[in-house]
């Protein structure tokens, strides 16, 4: 199973509009996810329910369920990289 994902940042400010990532698997599209700025969508492929999720609970079920392992050494130089908002 070849699973890939795409997205594409509109140039423009994220407001409301967040953004989104498509997730193919075997090159069929299965579902799209929506970050935005107090939550996330997630909206499977043909389904008429989308379903939303809290930033918070993101982060509780990440911590509760999620593997717990050290970050690679290209994302903590990356974190390094990036300027506080507003210098």
């Amino acid at each position: 199973m070849a699973t890939y994902v795409k997205f594409a940042i509109p140039e423009r400010e994220i407001e409301n509009t967040g953004i989104t990532f498509k997730r193919y698997v075997d090159k069929v599209l299965h579902g799209d996810l929506t970050i935005r700025q107090n939550h996330i969508i997630w909206r499977p492929k043909n389904n008429e329910f989308v379903y939303r999720v809290e930033w918070d609970k993101l982060a509780e079920f990440a911590e509760k369920e999620g593997k717990h392992m050290r970050p690679k050494a290209s994302v903590v130089k990356a974190k390094k990289k990036l300027k506080p908002v507003g210098a």
